[in-house]
């Protein structure tokens, strides 16, 4: 059977969702993947719009509003009204949410390490090197 890149990718992209959501669950930390990856651009600026959100994860606006809920119930997200603009919220971390920062990341630096296990440190460069090159490629395709 022949496998093209694409399945390939794909294959590689839901083991590496089911691995890390394993490790989110095993370490407790009450979030899944997707909610690790909204979550990583909070840690690096918090306070940004939920339409950023839906910007920078390329995803619809309700697939946002329902993970933002979802975090606000859990207590790892708070909303707040745009002082400048009452009609946008703006995104917080709570205090939990930044304390989730070093266990989830710990999770996702355990995955990176399964995937590159056996790898030298030629090949882990030249690896990364070819996946930016491929998401290059597509990025410029549009």
């Amino acid at each position: 059977m022949e496998k093209t890149i694409g399945k390939s990718i794909s294959i590689l992209n839901h083991l590496l969702v089911q691995k890390l959501n394993n490790l989110l669950y095993c370490q407790k930390t009450g979030i899944t993947s997707d909610q690790f990856r909204l979550l990583t651009f909070l840690w690096e600026k918090d306070g940004i719009s939920q339409q950023i959100l839906v910007n920078l994860l390329s995803r619809d606006k309700a697939s946002i509003a329902r993970m933002v809920d979802l975090l606000e119930d859990t207590g790892i997200l708070t909303r707040i009204s745009d002082k400048t603009d009452k009609r946008v919220n703006l995104i917080y971390l709570t205090k939990k949410g930044k304390q989730l920062k070093f266990q989830a990341i710990f999770c996702a630096q355990s995955c990176n390490n399964m995937i590159l296990n056996n790898f030298n440190e030629n090949e882990k460069t030249e690896f990364e090197r070819l996946i930016l090159k491929a998401i290059y490629n597509l990025v410029k395709a549009d």
